[in-house]
């Protein structure tokens, strides 16, 4: 079977710095991978090269059976991929309503609107904001935008959704709750995910292997309990720590 998404020995660059070094991944249909790792470590540059919004140095991406990247250039562009983001500061549209801010992208797939509507409230429902379709980001609650959030990527019905830390910004009542709703959502619709954290909890909540990235390249992939035989690498400490006995 095919990854969903693959990374083949990917180099980035930024201000002419190695921010990426021979990162390679692959993503099976339907997984949520975890992207663990401090900040600089090159997490959000990796969403920005899988998302086509930074073309690699060297190495190639491909969504599908689809190359998207190749060594500097973008083959697809962003628009073209059928992805979905979910940033850390949401950046939901603040003139437009909870509605208009899923519906917004739908209309520009050229989805009817009878689909759309369908779409639309389906999801509104299944997060706990039916009542709200009508409300502007500035009326809600952080966890409320939050749900908008992921409902917006999760409506378009895309091949993977991005996550970059949406939930960094919570207290920690909140962050479960919303992570435990982030899961489910994803797992119910068998939606392939790649997910950028700084929290090995988080990390290990999400599923059964993870990616840690330290300065650029990928230094583990698997289970975060499998570093409990490697305490003397440099990054083990801190993520064992944080996981607790």
């Amino acid at each position: 079977m095919s990854a969903a998404l693959q990374l083949d020995r990917v180099t980035a660059l930024r201000g002419g710095q190695e921010v990426l070094a021979e990162v390679s991944l692959r993503v099976a249909p339907g997984e949520t991978l975890p992207v663990l790792g401090s900040s600089g470590s090159g997490k959000t540059t990796l969403l920005r090269v899988v998302a086509g919004l930074l073309a690699p140095a060297r190495g190639a991406v491909r969504i599908g059976d689809a190359l998207a990247s190749e060594a500097g250039r973008l083959v697809l562009a962003p628009e073209e991929r059928g992805l979905a983001m979910v940033f850390q500061d949401l950046a939901l549209w603040p003139h437009l309503t909870v509605h208009g801010n899923l519906s917004f992208g739908l209309e520009g797939r050229k989805v009817a609107r009878a689909e759309r509507e369908e779409r639309v409230a389906a999801i509104l429902s299944r997060v706990g904001l039916a009542g709200k379709a009508r409300r502007h980001p500035g009326e809600l609650s952080g966890g409320e935008r939050q749900r908008v959030a992921i409902a917006r990527a999760l409506v378009l019905a895309p091949r993977a959704v991005l996550l970059d830390e949406p939930l960094s910004n919570l207290d920690v009542g909140l962050k479960q709750e919303l992570l435990a709703l982030f899961r489910e959502l994803l797992h119910e619709r068998g939606a392939t995910a790649l997910y950028v954290t700084h929290d090995p909890r988080e990390a290990q909540a999400l599923g059964p292997r993870t990616a840690v990235l330290d300065r650029g390249r990928i230094v583990h992939l698997g289970p975060l309990e499998a570093l409990r035989a490697r305490p003397d690498l440099p990054f083990a400490r801190s993520v064992l720590q944080a996981l607790g006995p």
